[in-house]
């Protein structure tokens, strides 16, 4: 696997289901159910991702998808990310640290930073508290 869940304390709704990719997508990677049943990486600010994928998927194949709050799994985050900052999709499934805007608007937080990292160019797996 090369994201995991870190903890889940048995008492939040927290899952691992399975769903069909609907397109390559990365683990680590915040996705989206479409219309057609499958999932994809979330687009920017998403209302509507459902979880983190748990694996590498290519689009056809089951993707495991951690979904539901209080669980901190490894998140694929990208630029300056400060402890306990609020965090927002940006392109292809990847969170960043929320702007005020992002903040205000309702449903497009997905989680909170457990760590604290800069991260220049880089993509990489950061602890995350759901919030889905």
């Amino acid at each position: 696997m090369a994201t995991e869940v870190l903890v889940n304390d048995g008492g939040a709704p927290a899952r691992i289901l399975p769903f069909t990719a609907g397109s390559a997508i990365s683990a680590g990677r915040m996705v989206t159910l479409g219309t057609d049943g499958e999932v994809d990486q979330s687009a920017v600010d998403a209302h509507n991702t459902i979880g983190v994928a748990m694996v590498d998927a290519t689009s056809g194949n089951i993707l495991p998808v951690v979904t539901g709050k209080g669980v901190i799994c490894n998140v694929a985050c990208s630029g300056t990310i400060d402890e306990g900052k609020l965090l927002d999709v940006t392109a292809d499934g990847v969170l960043i640290t929320g702007t005020d805007a992002t903040i205000a608007a309702s449903g497009t937080i997905c989680g909170v930073a457990m760590t604290g990292a800069t991260l220049s160019s880089t993509v990489t797996l950061l602890p995350v508290l759901m919030r889905n």
